[in-house]
Protein backbone atom coordinates (compact mmCIF):
# COMPACT_ATOMS: atom_id res chain seq x y z
CA UNK A 1 0.00 0.00 0.00
CA UNK A 2 3.25 2.39 -0.37
CA UNK A 3 3.65 4.48 -3.29
CA UNK A 4 6.99 3.03 -4.82
CA UNK A 5 4.83 1.93 -7.78
CA UNK A 6 1.57 2.34 -9.66
CA UNK A 7 -0.75 -1.09 -8.54
CA UNK A 8 -4.36 0.41 -8.83
CA UNK A 9 -6.35 3.44 -9.17
CA UNK A 10 -10.30 4.24 -8.20
CA UNK A 11 -11.83 7.60 -9.43
CA UNK A 12 -14.98 8.50 -8.55
CA UNK A 13 -17.00 11.83 -10.07
CA UNK A 14 -20.57 12.73 -9.35
CA UNK A 15 -22.14 16.09 -8.31
CA UNK A 16 -22.66 16.82 -4.71
CA UNK A 17 -26.26 18.68 -4.35
CA UNK A 18 -27.48 20.70 -1.70
CA UNK A 19 -30.78 20.16 -0.69
CA UNK A 20 -31.45 23.26 1.71
CA UNK A 21 -29.16 26.44 1.11
CA UNK A 22 -25.25 25.63 1.91
CA UNK A 23 -22.30 27.93 3.32
CA UNK A 24 -19.03 27.49 3.36
CA UNK A 25 -17.44 30.75 5.09
CA UNK A 26 -14.57 33.10 4.36
CA UNK A 27 -14.35 34.60 6.96
CA UNK A 28 -15.19 38.20 7.63
CA UNK A 29 -16.05 40.47 4.45
CA UNK A 30 -13.12 43.01 3.73
CA UNK A 31 -15.04 45.21 0.50
CA UNK A 32 -17.25 47.91 1.80
CA UNK A 33 -20.86 47.45 1.45
CA UNK A 34 -20.36 43.58 1.01
CA UNK A 35 -22.07 40.94 3.32
CA UNK A 36 -21.07 40.29 7.03
CA UNK A 37 -20.00 37.02 6.49
CA UNK A 38 -19.37 36.13 2.80
CA UNK A 39 -19.08 32.34 1.34
CA UNK A 40 -15.93 31.65 -0.32
CA UNK A 41 -15.75 32.20 -3.72
CA UNK A 42 -13.26 31.03 -6.44
CA UNK A 43 -11.04 33.18 -8.42
CA UNK A 44 -13.81 34.03 -11.32
CA UNK A 45 -16.20 35.22 -8.40
CA UNK A 46 -18.34 31.76 -8.01
CA UNK A 47 -18.12 29.49 -4.68
CA UNK A 48 -16.84 26.31 -4.26
CA UNK A 49 -16.29 23.64 -1.39
CA UNK A 50 -12.69 22.73 -1.02
CA UNK A 51 -12.08 19.34 -1.20
CA UNK A 52 -9.88 19.47 2.46
CA UNK A 53 -13.37 20.69 3.59
CA UNK A 54 -15.23 17.70 1.74
CA UNK A 55 -12.20 15.26 2.98
CA UNK A 56 -12.85 16.03 6.75
CA UNK A 57 -16.49 15.73 7.01
CA UNK A 58 -15.59 11.96 5.16
CA UNK A 59 -12.89 10.94 7.80
CA UNK A 60 -14.89 12.07 10.61
CA UNK A 61 -17.59 10.00 9.64
CA UNK A 62 -15.49 7.13 8.94
CA UNK A 63 -13.65 7.52 12.00
CA UNK A 64 -17.25 7.44 13.97
CA UNK A 65 -18.68 4.71 12.32
CA UNK A 66 -15.22 2.40 12.99
CA UNK A 67 -14.71 3.03 16.64
CA UNK A 68 -18.32 2.29 17.10
CA UNK A 69 -17.24 -0.91 16.63
CA UNK A 70 -13.35 -0.97 17.80
CA UNK A 71 -13.09 1.25 20.41
CA UNK A 72 -9.27 0.73 21.07
CA UNK A 73 -7.62 3.67 18.95
CA UNK A 74 -4.65 1.62 18.53
CA UNK A 75 -6.56 -0.49 16.30
CA UNK A 76 -9.71 0.87 14.81
CA UNK A 77 -9.78 4.70 13.98
CA UNK A 78 -7.22 7.54 16.50
CA UNK A 79 -7.86 10.75 17.53
CA UNK A 80 -5.08 12.28 15.11
CA UNK A 81 -5.94 15.54 16.47
CA UNK A 82 -5.45 15.05 20.36
CA UNK A 83 -3.42 14.11 22.39
CA UNK A 84 -0.02 11.40 22.10
CA UNK A 85 -2.40 9.12 24.18
CA UNK A 86 -5.31 9.47 22.07
CA UNK A 87 -3.10 8.91 18.88
CA UNK A 88 -2.86 5.48 17.42
CA UNK A 89 1.11 6.03 16.85
CA UNK A 90 2.42 8.36 19.26
CA UNK A 91 4.80 11.32 18.19
CA UNK A 92 7.23 10.00 20.87
CA UNK A 93 7.25 6.88 18.13
CA UNK A 94 8.75 8.94 15.30
CA UNK A 95 10.44 12.01 17.02
CA UNK A 96 13.86 11.77 18.78
CA UNK A 97 14.02 10.92 22.01
CA UNK A 98 12.72 7.55 24.17
CA UNK A 99 9.04 6.80 24.17
CA UNK A 100 7.20 8.45 27.41
CA UNK A 101 6.89 5.69 30.47
CA UNK A 102 8.34 2.31 28.31
CA UNK A 103 11.96 1.60 29.25
CA UNK A 104 14.47 0.03 27.59
CA UNK A 105 12.32 1.41 24.52
CA UNK A 106 13.59 3.98 21.87
CA UNK A 107 11.36 5.19 19.06
CA UNK A 108 11.47 3.57 15.39
CA UNK A 109 14.05 6.35 14.01
CA UNK A 110 16.54 5.22 16.73
CA UNK A 111 16.12 1.61 15.95
CA UNK A 112 15.89 1.48 12.31
CA UNK A 113 19.28 3.95 13.03
CA UNK A 114 20.82 1.25 15.12
CA UNK A 115 19.44 -1.65 12.91
CA UNK A 116 20.20 -0.15 9.82
CA UNK A 117 16.81 -1.01 8.04
CA UNK A 118 15.96 0.33 4.93
CA UNK A 119 13.69 3.22 4.43
CA UNK A 120 10.91 0.77 3.36
CA UNK A 121 11.11 -1.44 6.59
CA UNK A 122 10.46 1.94 8.46
CA UNK A 123 7.51 2.84 6.22
CA UNK A 124 6.15 -1.05 6.73
CA UNK A 125 6.55 -0.72 10.25
CA UNK A 126 4.85 2.80 10.52
CA UNK A 127 2.30 2.03 8.39
CA UNK A 128 1.23 -1.63 10.60
CA UNK A 129 1.44 0.37 13.37
CA UNK A 130 -1.06 2.92 12.63
CA UNK A 131 -5.01 2.74 12.56
CA UNK A 132 -6.93 1.93 9.72
CA UNK A 133 -8.19 5.10 9.12
CA UNK A 134 -4.70 6.69 9.11
CA UNK A 135 -3.42 4.06 6.90
CA UNK A 136 -6.10 5.22 4.32
CA UNK A 137 -6.38 8.81 4.85
CA UNK A 138 -3.01 10.02 6.10
CA UNK A 139 -1.50 11.33 9.33
CA UNK A 140 1.54 13.35 10.50
CA UNK A 141 3.83 10.16 9.39
CA UNK A 142 1.87 8.56 6.44
CA UNK A 143 0.55 9.92 2.98
CA UNK A 144 -2.55 9.85 2.47
CA UNK A 145 -4.17 7.29 -0.33
CA UNK A 146 -7.75 9.87 -0.75
CA UNK A 147 -7.60 13.27 -3.07
CA UNK A 148 -10.50 14.88 -3.19
CA UNK A 149 -10.08 18.21 -5.67
CA UNK A 150 -11.82 21.12 -4.61
CA UNK A 151 -15.94 21.37 -5.77
CA UNK A 152 -16.45 23.50 -7.94
CA UNK A 153 -19.89 24.65 -8.56
CA UNK A 154 -22.05 23.81 -12.00
CA UNK A 155 -20.86 26.73 -14.42
CA UNK A 156 -24.14 25.90 -16.71
CA UNK A 157 -26.37 26.86 -13.62
CA UNK A 158 -24.93 29.56 -11.52
CA UNK A 159 -25.54 32.63 -11.86
CA UNK A 160 -24.62 34.71 -8.96
CA UNK A 161 -28.45 33.53 -7.53
CA UNK A 162 -26.34 34.15 -4.26
CA UNK A 163 -28.62 35.18 -1.14
CA UNK A 164 -28.51 37.30 1.86
CA UNK A 165 -30.24 36.36 5.55
CA UNK A 166 -30.25 38.24 8.65
CA UNK A 167 -29.06 37.17 11.54
CA UNK A 168 -28.94 38.28 15.17
CA UNK A 169 -26.78 37.52 18.53
CA UNK A 170 -29.88 36.74 21.29
CA UNK A 171 -29.05 38.49 24.47
CA UNK A 172 -28.58 34.95 27.46
CA UNK A 173 -30.61 37.54 29.83
CA UNK A 174 -33.40 38.88 28.43
CA UNK A 175 -33.88 36.34 25.67
CA UNK A 176 -34.41 38.83 23.17
CA UNK A 177 -32.57 40.26 20.22
CA UNK A 178 -29.59 42.16 21.70
CA UNK A 179 -28.71 45.96 20.68
CA UNK A 180 -26.69 46.41 17.52
CA UNK A 181 -26.23 42.59 17.04
CA UNK A 182 -27.62 42.46 13.89
CA UNK A 183 -25.49 41.08 11.26
CA UNK A 184 -26.21 39.26 7.73
CA UNK A 185 -24.54 35.87 6.00
CA UNK A 186 -24.25 34.76 2.35
CA UNK A 187 -25.84 31.56 1.52
CA UNK A 188 -25.70 29.35 -1.61
CA UNK A 189 -29.39 28.45 -2.82
CA UNK A 190 -30.44 24.74 -2.61
CA UNK A 191 -30.12 22.88 -5.60
CA UNK A 192 -27.01 24.17 -6.83
CA UNK A 193 -24.54 21.42 -7.62
CA UNK A 194 -20.86 21.11 -7.10
CA UNK A 195 -18.62 18.87 -9.39
CA UNK A 196 -17.16 16.01 -7.17
CA UNK A 197 -14.11 13.87 -8.28
CA UNK A 198 -12.38 11.38 -5.64
CA UNK A 199 -9.16 9.12 -6.58
CA UNK A 200 -7.97 6.47 -4.61
CA UNK A 201 -4.32 5.04 -5.58
CA UNK A 202 -2.83 1.78 -4.25
CA UNK A 203 -5.47 1.43 -1.71
CA UNK A 204 -5.53 -2.24 -1.68
CA UNK A 205 -4.52 -4.44 1.41
CA UNK A 206 -1.53 -6.89 -0.11
CA UNK A 207 -0.14 -8.03 3.14
CA UNK A 208 -0.29 -12.39 3.61
CA UNK A 209 -2.78 -11.76 6.31
CA UNK A 210 -4.94 -9.80 4.03
CA UNK A 211 -4.85 -12.00 1.31
CA UNK A 212 -5.20 -15.32 3.37
CA UNK A 213 -8.76 -14.02 4.65
CA UNK A 214 -9.71 -12.74 1.22
CA UNK A 215 -9.94 -9.26 2.11
CA UNK A 216 -7.46 -7.30 0.44
CA UNK A 217 -10.42 -4.41 -0.67
CA UNK A 218 -11.08 -3.86 2.66
CA UNK A 219 -9.91 0.15 2.08
CA UNK A 220 -12.13 0.72 -0.35
CA UNK A 221 -15.39 -0.98 1.11
CA UNK A 222 -14.43 1.76 4.32
CA UNK A 223 -14.41 4.61 1.92
CA UNK A 224 -17.44 3.68 0.33
CA UNK A 225 -19.08 2.82 3.72
CA UNK A 226 -18.16 6.13 4.80
CA UNK A 227 -19.84 7.69 1.22
CA UNK A 228 -23.02 6.18 2.20
CA UNK A 229 -24.54 8.88 4.34
CA UNK A 230 -23.42 11.35 1.67
CA UNK A 231 -25.21 9.05 -1.13
CA UNK A 232 -28.60 8.94 1.05
CA UNK A 233 -28.69 12.76 1.87
CA UNK A 234 -27.72 12.63 5.46
CA UNK A 235 -24.78 14.50 6.01
CA UNK A 236 -24.74 18.60 6.36
CA UNK A 237 -21.35 20.14 5.50
CA UNK A 238 -20.31 23.99 6.29
CA UNK A 239 -21.20 26.44 8.67
CA UNK A 240 -24.61 27.08 10.40
CA UNK A 241 -25.66 23.76 10.26
CA UNK A 242 -27.70 23.98 13.53
CA UNK A 243 -29.88 26.43 11.43
CA UNK A 244 -30.66 23.99 9.02
CA UNK A 245 -27.97 24.67 6.42
CA UNK A 246 -25.63 22.58 4.26
CA UNK A 247 -27.71 19.50 4.16
CA UNK A 248 -26.15 17.73 0.60
CA UNK A 249 -26.58 14.67 -1.39
CA UNK A 250 -23.77 12.95 -3.36
CA UNK A 251 -25.06 11.70 -7.01
CA UNK A 252 -22.50 9.60 -8.85
CA UNK A 253 -21.87 9.76 -12.52
CA UNK A 254 -19.25 7.55 -12.78
CA UNK A 255 -17.46 5.00 -10.48
CA UNK A 256 -14.51 3.44 -12.51
CA UNK A 257 -11.61 1.23 -10.74
CA UNK A 258 -8.19 -0.03 -12.51
CA UNK A 259 -5.67 -2.65 -11.54
CA UNK A 260 -2.83 -2.94 -13.06
CA UNK A 261 -1.97 -6.98 -12.22
CA UNK A 262 1.46 -6.76 -14.23
CA UNK A 263 0.05 -6.07 -17.67
CA UNK A 264 2.34 -3.30 -19.10
CA UNK A 265 0.47 -2.93 -22.35
CA UNK A 266 -2.63 -2.38 -20.37
CA UNK A 267 -0.97 -0.07 -17.55
CA UNK A 268 0.26 2.16 -20.95
CA UNK A 269 -3.13 2.25 -22.47
CA UNK A 270 -4.57 3.08 -19.11
CA UNK A 271 -2.37 5.90 -18.80
CA UNK A 272 -2.61 7.25 -22.42
CA UNK A 273 -6.15 7.89 -21.48
CA UNK A 274 -7.81 4.90 -23.37
CA UNK A 275 -10.93 3.25 -21.37
CA UNK A 276 -9.84 0.16 -19.95
CA UNK A 277 -10.82 0.34 -16.28
CA UNK A 278 -13.58 -1.38 -15.02
CA UNK A 279 -17.22 0.22 -13.95
CA UNK A 280 -17.96 -0.46 -10.56
CA UNK A 281 -21.09 -1.94 -9.91
CA UNK A 282 -23.28 -1.89 -6.88
CA UNK A 283 -22.45 -5.79 -6.54
CA UNK A 284 -19.06 -5.23 -6.24
CA UNK A 285 -19.20 -2.40 -3.87
CA UNK A 286 -21.35 -4.47 -1.64
CA UNK A 287 -18.48 -7.34 -1.50
CA UNK A 288 -16.01 -4.67 -0.39
CA UNK A 289 -17.54 -3.78 2.33
CA UNK A 290 -18.20 -7.31 3.18
CA UNK A 291 -14.34 -7.33 3.59
CA UNK A 292 -14.23 -4.34 5.39
CA UNK A 293 -16.95 -5.84 7.63
CA UNK A 294 -15.17 -9.06 7.94
CA UNK A 295 -11.96 -6.95 9.04
CA UNK A 296 -13.62 -5.27 11.77
CA UNK A 297 -14.35 -8.84 12.94
CA UNK A 298 -11.36 -9.54 13.13
CA UNK A 299 -10.52 -6.91 15.48
CA UNK A 300 -12.72 -7.27 18.20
Amino acid sequence: MMFDKFENRLVLTGWLVAKTALRVGAGRATEPGGSDLPVLRDSQGRPYIPGSSFKGVLRSRVESLVRAVVPDPAKGACLPTGGDEERCLPANDITEGPRAGVKGIGTLKERARKEKWPDSRLAEEIWNRSCLVCRIFGSPWLASHVQIKDLLVDPTIWFDQYQVRDGVAIDRDTETAGERLLYDYEVVPADTRFRCEIVVDNAIDNSPEAKSQRITHWPLGMLFLGLKPFEQGEIAIGGFRSRGLGTVKLEWEERTYFAADGDVDRLIRYLQGEDVAESVTDERVKEWIDQFRRKLAGLR
